[in-house]
């Protein structure tokens, strides 16, 4: 009997895409692992679930999860927005800190991005899945955040 479809949220409002066709060799291949990503058309960053942080990256263009189920995941804002050393990245959010679905996570700045990074996708990577799990897109073009955006 197949396993039960679990469903993820997009954290993002925005045009869904498969991760392999992220604008980064690294991410595309799955080098992270697999997920999602949206080119945005909003500036905010909501948890998808319940969960805690478990990291804020020094630079604010990222951020670690866990689902209160177990569920590992980084959220990632633009390509090579490291480099922008925090600038356009508001987190409202610290290390260890309990969220709930819905929860604001981060703010950024489209424009500022756009601007100085190659592109501003926001990716979703899984970072545990279990060996054969595999991501398929619950829905095709334009997601809201909270709306299903996969399934695994």
């Amino acid at each position: 009997m197949p396993a039960e479809k679990t469903f993820f949220n997009s954290p993002f409002t925005g045009e869904l895409h498969p991760i392999t066709e992220v604008p980064d060799e690294a991410f595309a291949s799955k080098v992270t692992g697999d997920g999602f990503f949206v080119y945005p058309t909003d500036h905010i960053v909501y948890a998808p679930a319940d969960g805690s942080v478990t990291f804020v990256f020094d630079t604010r263009h990222a951020i670690g999860m866990i689902t209160d189920s177990g569920t590992e995941y980084l959220l990632h804002i633009g390509i090579d927005t490291v480099k922008l050393n925090g600038n356009g990245f508001r987190v409202l959010v610290r290390d260890g800190q309990k969220v709930k679905k819905g929860d604001t996570l981060m703010e950024f700045d489209s424009t500022l991005i756009k601007q100085h990074a190659p592109s501003d996708a926001c990716l979703c990577i899984f970072t545990s899945l279990q060996n054969g799990q595999e991501i398929h897109l619950a829905t095709s073009g334009i997601v809201n955040a909270m709306d299903p955006a996969v399934w695994f």
